[in-house]
């Protein structure tokens, strides 16, 4: 029974290694986004497409920035190499500016935002 309650989900692990295999495709649209948030554009219709387009890794990114010592956790469980969280922590670093706009998204989507 405790067995289900800490297993990691597949999706997670498949979301992560999609991640570091995109990285470089992932970066730039990220870095084109960012671009635009910083000159005071509208992002939400680019991370709209984003999640459209690579939908586990969006979710992926939206936990890294709000669920990050969970992520951390089934991480640890499957004790998933460091070089493949770098990739995750990198973008998390680089990319700070947009969580809250990630995170309007999403509750947005879930009727609770904008």
């Amino acid at each position: 029974m405790t067995e289900e309650v800490d297993k990691v989900p597949r999706t997670l692990l498949k979301a992560l290694s999609d991640l570091n295999r995109e990285r470089e495709i992932v970066f730039k649209e990220f870095d084109e986004i960012q671009d635009k948030y910083s000159k005071g554009e509208d992002i939400v219709e680019d991370l709209k497409r984003f999640r459209i387009k690579r939908p586990g890794i969006f979710m992926l990114i939206d936990d890294i920035f709000h669920k990050a010592v969970e992520v951390e956790h089934k991480l640890d469980q499957e004790r998933v190499k460091e070089e493949k969280r770098a990739v995750m922590q990198t973008f998390k670093d680089r990319f700070s500016d947009l969580a809250e706009e990630i995170d309007l998204l999403v509750l947005s989507e879930l009727g609770l935002g904008r």
